[in-house]
C-alpha cells in the first residue's frame, strides 16, 4: 500500500473543515483509504488542505475521494497525486486522523517531536482532584470507550486523546495512564512503544473467588448495559479513580458468555496462567530488546544511585568496549531544537544496552547490586504488600493486578503498594520467578 495526497484549495476554519471531512469519511466507512488530513502551514484565509490516500497510485483520482471532497464542500480543483515528500515541506508536522475523536480542535499538540523515552512508563503521583471526586475516573472510562471504538492507533493519538479528555498535562502523565491500562489488561503496546492496540474482550476470573469475574479488553457502555440485563453486574472505581472502573460479574460463570450474537471469551484465572508462563528474572533480562552498537561518546551519561540519577564520569567507551558497572543509566543528547533522552540498563558482563519498562530496569539494577527483595503476604486477607521502592517489572505486576482487576492501593506515606485477591499459589509463583522472599503477616 502506498500513500499519496490530494490537495485542494479552500477557505474557512480548519477545525470545521476537518470535522466535515472526518464525518464524511467515517460515514462512508473509508477511514483506511483516507486515514489522515494535513493543513498548509499557518492556514488562514485561502489555504490548501491535503487528504492522505492509501492504495495503488493511479492517474485518475478514485471516485470515493471525489465524493468526499464534494460532500465536505471542498469545491476547488484537486491536485493529484502528490508525493508525501512534497507535502512535508508545506504542511505542519502533525496530522489529524480521520478515525480520531469527534470535534478535535485543529491545534498541533506535538509541535515538539520529542516525547521522551516511550519505555519510561513510571508512575506519577495522583493529582489532588483524583482523591476528591470521581470526575477523573469518569474521564478514564471515556478514554477506554474511545480506545475500544478505534481498536488501535499510534502513541500520538493516545496522547492527544488524554489531552482532550483532560487526563494528562504532560507526557509523563500520559505514560502513567498508559501503564495502568496495560496493567489492567485493556491495551497492549508494540515492541518499539510507538503503537497501541486494544485487547479482545474477555472475562477474567478472580484469583481467590471463582464466583467473581471481571471484564478486560475492549468494552463500551452498550456492552455493559447488555451484561446488566442478563447478569449480576457491579462496577467498582479504581483506587483514587486512577483508571477505568472495574466491571465485575457475580455468579458461577465457567464458560464463554454469549448474547445478541456477541461472544465474550471466559479466559479463566489469567493471573495464575500468566505467572506460570513468565520467565525468571535472568531469562527475562535475556529477552529484553538490545540497543546494538550504541555510541555513548555523544551522550551525557547519568547513573541511578538508588534514589536519583547523578552525573556519571567513570563510564567510558574505548575500542568498541564499554567500561562501567551494570545498572540503570540515563543518556541525554542535547541536539539543537531536538533534545533526546533514553533510560537503559547496561549489562556489563555481556556488554549490552537493554530497553525495558522503567521499574523493570530499576529492579534489575537493585538485583545486580545484590539487594535482597521481600514482600509481605496476608493469607487471611489475600493481600500482598510490596515496597514502593521495589516496584516490580511491568509484566510481573500485571499478574498481580489481574488477580482482582484493581490497581494497587497506596498507604498514606506512599511506602507500600497493596494488591488484593492474590492467592497463595500466585504470590509463590511470582516470588520464585523474581527471587523475592515472602514474609507472612
Amino acid at each position: 500500500m502506498e500513500r499519496r495526497y490530494v490537495a485542494i484549495s479552500t477557505v474557512g476554519n480548519p477545525t470545521q473543515i476537518f470535522d466535515r471531512i472526518r464525518q464524511v469519511v467515517q460515514h462512508m466507512g473509508i477511514t483506511r483509504m483516507i486515514p489522515a488530513v494535513k493543513f498548509e502551514k499557518r492556514a488562514r484565509g485561502q489555504f490548501y488542505v491535503f487528504l492522505a490516500v492509501e492504495g495503488m497510485v493511479v492517474h485518475q483520482l478514485p471516485d470515493d475521494v471525489l465524493i468526499v471532497l464534494e460532500r465536505a464542500n471542498l469545491k476547488g480543483k484537486p491536485l493529484w497525486p502528490i508525493d508525501p515528500a512534497g507535502v512535508k515541506s508545506v504542511t505542519d508536522s502533525g496530522e489529524l486522523e480521520t478515525h480520531s475523536l469527534n470535534a478535535i480542535p485543529y491545534t498541533s499538540l506535538w509541535s515538539n517531536n520529542d516525547v521522551g523515552d516511550l519505555f519510561d512508563l513510571s508512575e506519577t503521583s495522583f493529582k489532588e482532584e483524583e482523591s476528591g471526586y470521581n470526575a477523573f475516573g469518569e474521564r478514564c472510562n471515556r478514554l477506554l470507550y474511545w480506545l475500544s471504538t478505534n481498536a488501535e492507533g499510534t502513541w500520538q493519538t493516545f496522547s492527544k486523546a488524554c489531552t482532550i479528555l483532560q487526563l494528562a498535562e504532560d507526557v509523563k502523565d500520559t505514560k502513567s495512564i498508559f501503564r495502568r491500562l496495560i496493567l489492567l489488561g485493556y491495551i497492549e503496546n508494540s515492541d518499539n512503544g510507538q503503537k497501541w492496540s486494544i485487547c479482545p474482550t474477555a472475562l477474567v476470573q478472580c484469583a481467590t473467588d471463582q464466583d467473581v469475574c471481571f471484564l478486560t479488553g475492549q468494552q463500551t457502555p452498550k456492552l455493559i448495559e447488555h451484561l446488566q440485563e442478563h447478569y449480576n453486574v457491579e462496577t467498582f472505581p479504581q483506587q483514587n479513580y486512577g483508571g477505568p472502573s472495574c466491571v465485575k460479574l457475580n455468579g458461577n460463570l465457567t464458560g464463554d458468555v454469549s448474547f445478541n450474537g456477541f461472544n465474550i471469551v471466559h479466559a479463566g484465572t489469567v493471573s495464575v496462567q500468566l505467572a506460570k508462563l513468565l520467565p525468571d528474572l535472568e531469562r527475562w533480562k535475556d529477552i529484553l530488546p538490545v540497543i546494538d552498537r550504541l555510541s555513548t561518546t555523544t551522550y551525557n551519561i547519568e547513573i541511578w544511585n538508588g534514589r536519583q540519577f547523578t552525573q556519571c564520569d567513570k563510564f567510558y567507551e574505548r575500542l568498541g568496549q564499554y567500561f562501567g558497572e551494570s545498572g540503570m543509566y540515563r543518556l541525554t543528547k542535547e541536539e539543537k531544537n531536538n533534545p533526546y533522552q533514553i533510560v537503559l540498563y547496561f549489562d556489563q558482563p555481556n556488554q549490552r544496552w537493554l530497553r525495558g519498562d522503567w521499574y523493570g530496569l530499576r529492579f534489575l539494577t537493585y538485583n545486580s547490586a545484590g539487594q535482597q527483595f521481600e514482600v509481605k503476604y496476608d493469607p487471611s486477607a489475600n493481600e500482598v504488600l510490596i515496597p514502593v521502592e521495589e516496584h516490580w517489572p511491568l509484566l510481573y505486576e500485571r499478574a498481580l493486578v489481574l488477580a482482582s482487576g484493581m490497581l494497587p492501593a497506596r498507604d498514606k506515606n506512599f511506602r507500600w503498594l497493596k494488591y488484593t485477591n492474590v492467592s497463595n499459589e500466585l504470590v509463590q509463583l511470582l516470588a520464585e520467578k523474581l527471587n523475592v522472599s515472602i514474609t507472612e503477616i
